[in-house]
């Protein structure tokens, strides 16, 4: 069993851990991420494991390899300790977000673990600054494309022609129907 002690040096899932200690999982920091961004952002994780393939007498090969686990699938792998336990190191998280109603969402933003060169507390600010990116990149495509009528009816008279457009219509802030939140698609 791995030692978890304090021991900064050394590679392990303990640094998410403390950079995240309201999430005792990689599930539950998922779960976060989901509930606590307006735009209900979604997350993945890249692992790093050595791969055994092969038997002592054939073909006996080892190799570091990484899987990226999206979203709901993060449950199967338990707490940072037992990641850890199995010799899977958490070495990327990616953050990204879809919009209600059309075909795109958010750029999908990888914050990549330094663990030797920063502490848990500045992953978690960078973790932080990319989940606010994304929600800022969601509000923008919600204020472009979802517009109601009345948002519709504004840009009409000032010239635009929203058939132009694919027929998504960009939100109207002083609009009198929807207070300039826009509508669901």
């Amino acid at each position: 069993m791995k030692d978890y002690s304090e021991d900064q040096d050394q590679l392990s899932n303990l640094f998410f851990s403390k950079a995240f200690p309201d999430a005792d999982t990689p599930a539950e920091l998922y779960r976060q991420v989901y509930k606590y961004t307006d735009c209900g952002a979604y997350m993945s994780m890249t692992i790093e494991y050595l791969e055994v393939t092969g038997t002592c007498f054939d073909d006996y090969h080892e190799q570091m390899v990484q899987k990226t686990i999206k979203a709901d699938d993060l449950k199967e792998f338990g707490t940072w300790q037992a990641m850890d336990e199995r010799g899977q190191l958490a070495v990327s998280f990616t953050v990204g977000s879809i919009v209600e109603g059309v075909d795109y969402g958010t750029d999908d933003i990888e914050i990549e673990a330094k663990q030797l060169d920063e502490t848990p507390i500045e992953y978690r600010n960078r973790f932080d600054v990319a989940l606010k990116e994304v929600e800022q990149q969601a509000e923008l495509i919600w204020q472009d494309t979802h517009g109601c009528e009345g948002c519709q009816a504004y840009w009409t008279d000032q010239g635009i022609d929203i058939d132009d457009s694919g027929g998504l219509v960009p939100v109207y802030k002083y609009c009198p129907a929807c207070q300039g939140n826009g509508t669901s698609i």
